[in-house]
């Protein structure tokens, strides 16, 4: 099994509704994803995947938050790897 875990911290709260449409928690087969909300302005998006070849075809949320990032509205941090 393979993870990917995006912590990230928003400038503005006000920026909770598009993380929430992006990301929102959701299951589809060998695909799993959680979003967490740590504070007001900060959360983690952890998903799962059945091998790694699954986690390069689901990119969209970390390419979301990546934007977000690049515009300077939030802050974000990636872990990948292997469950053990």
């Amino acid at each position: 099994m393979y993870c990917r875990t995006i912590t990230f911290t928003l400038l503005a709260p006000s920026i909770w509704p598009l993380i929430e449409a992006v990301a929102k928690t959701s299951q589809d087969g060998g695909y799993s994803r959680f979003l967490m909300r740590a504070n007001n302005n900060s959360g983690v998006v952890i998903e799962t995947f059945e091998h790694d070849g699954l986690a390069s075809s689901h990119l969209e949320v970390l390419r979301a938050l990546q934007a977000l990032n690049e515009q300077a509205m939030a802050k974000i941090g990636v872990s990948e790897g292997d469950l053990i």
